[in-house]
């Protein structure tokens, strides 16, 4: 081989500008003619001229409509007398994940460890890294407050996610190996202090218990003593069952969902779509696939439909044609919960032929060898299909759930006042009315829907370079 060609070889395994400083590449790739020299300082001058009108306009603005409306924005009308009630939900929701995702952590490290694989801890500055476009908006609403408990509020909760990274690390590993279970507990006696023990709590206690059984039972299907799986998974059904005796025979009634508003009920919505429609769709996606002739045609026929109806015709169906089919002894669920049904179903459908492009694109071969090894069907799907199918389709995953968090905006129509709705009623407002205010309200909406959308999508990559998707 020649010099030439060594060199040529050489360089294409150097890594991508190895030996370049900035203002070489600059040189390189911004004037390195006349004409893309030309283009350059005429896009620098438009992008100068932008960001000093952007600054001036920011500073300039009146800013007034979203210090009065912050608290709609955020939690809507709910009564202030209950406010409580929202904080301590939020703080065990903080207190309950932070300590069993640290557990979990700590789990993946030690079988890491024992399988001779080095994961180094992340560090408090990789969180910040990951959600710092969160925190960014948490700061602006912080900004706009006008009172001290909101901040006080923001600052305990962020000490209390650093406290209980700390606590969940140091539980002994007895404890750490039921962090499913704890998380599962937490939700519900969260959603038991906030919302009571309606049919709300009931139908999500009832989900949580599910998981709860799938998380655990997982263990008997690996070959764990059915005795010891049938402790791990009654046991932290019944404690939850336990809780929600207790809290309903205190009096605990709760408030319920139907008040809601603002930035509160959009993410509730949208981990309601997405926790809900999840195992519908992995249910429908493999239903699809089966050779069963009246599974594979309702799954078929559910799937189509759904997708061919847009989002805003299903909810209106809900909210104004669903309650007239009903005789009026039957009493129908309330506006926001029939929503809830549909944002789920609806969701459930587009995961199923996310899930199913997934599946097939698993080499049929792995599913012949599994089973000429002796291994049964459903061992086969969560052990060797599923895993790979999931891992495939992580991008238009994400993409579906963030899809899912902008489409939780067409709630609106049925009357419900969420995030993206303040803005019509801020702006109707008699004080605010011919002040040309829009631009503000609109700008600090779409900061909020920005943050956590692009939070969700550096969670993607993350997860997808985690697993090598597209490397190995």
């Amino acid at each position: 081989m020649t010099d030439t060609a060594e060199a040529k070889e050489s360089a294409k395994l150097a890594p991508l500008h190895s030996d370049t400083t900035p203002a070489k590449w600059v040189k390189d790739n911004l004037f390195n003619n006349v004409m893309n020299s030309i283009i350059t300082v005429l896009l620098g001058v438009v992008v100068v001229f932008l960001l000093v009108q952007s600054f001036g306009w920011i500073a300039n603005e009146e800013w007034e409509i979203i210090r009065v409306n912050l608290r709609n924005f955020m939690i809507g009308q709910f009564p202030s007398d209950q406010l409580w009630r929202l904080w301590t939900s939020a703080f065990v929701l903080i207190a309950t994940f932070g300590i069993g995702t640290s557990a979990r952590a700590h789990n993946s490290h030690d079988d890491a460890a024992e399988k001779g694989l080095v994961i180094e801890r992340s560090s408090l500055l990789d969180l910040l890294s990951r959600f710092w476009p969160i925190l960014v908006f948490v700061a602006l609403v912080v900004s706009f407050a006008k009172t001290w408990p909101p901040v006080l509020g923001v600052i305990a909760g962020v000490s209390g996610i650093v406290v209980t990274r700390f606590a969940g690390w140091a539980l002994p590993a007895p404890i750490r190996s039921r962090a499913i279970s704890m998380m599962a507990i937490g939700t519900i006696v969260s959603l038991a202090v906030l919302a009571g023990t309606s049919g709300l709590v009931a139908l999500s206690a009832g989900i949580v218990a599910l998981a709860i059984a799938a998380s655990e039972l997982s263990r008997f299907f690996e070959g764990s003593d059915p005795k010891s799986t049938a402790i791990r998974t009654g046991g932290p059904i019944v404690i939850g069952a336990a809780m929600l005796f207790i809290v309903n025979a205190v009096g605990f009634e709760g408030y319920g969902w139907e008040d809601w508003g603002g930035l509160h009920l959009t993410l509730f919505a949208t981990v309601v779509g997405i926790a809900s429609g999840m195992p519908i769709g992995m249910l429908l996606a493999i239903g699809r696939r089966s050779e069963l002739p009246v599974i594979k045609g309702f799954c078929v026929v559910f799937i189509e439909f759904v997708r061919g109806v847009p989002l805003i015709s299903l909810l209106l169906f809900s909210s104004f044609i669903l309650p007239l089919l009903f005789p009026p002894s039957v009493e129908t669920p309330e506006t926001l919960t029939r929503a809830m049904i549909v944002i789920a179903l609806f969701s459930a459908a587009y995961i199923a032929e996310i899930i199913r492009g997934g599946l097939q694109a698993v080499p049929k071969g792995q599913t012949e060898a599994a089973q000429a090894s002796g291994m049964s069907a459903a061992k086969i799907q969560r052990l060797i299909v599923m895993p790979q199918a999931l891992r495939a389709v992580i991008p238009a995953m994400v993409g579906q759930f963030i899809s899912l968090f902008k489409d939780t905006s067409l709630i609106a129509t049925i009357g419900v006042a969420e995030f993206f709705q303040y803005v019509a009623i801020s702006n109707s407002q008699p004080e605010f009315l011919g002040k040309g205010l829009q631009l503000v309200t609109y700008a600090f909406v779409a900061v909020g829907y920005w943050s956590f959308a692009y939070t969700m999508s550096k969670e993607s990559r993350r997860l997808e370079k985690q697993l090598g998707v597209g490397v190995r």
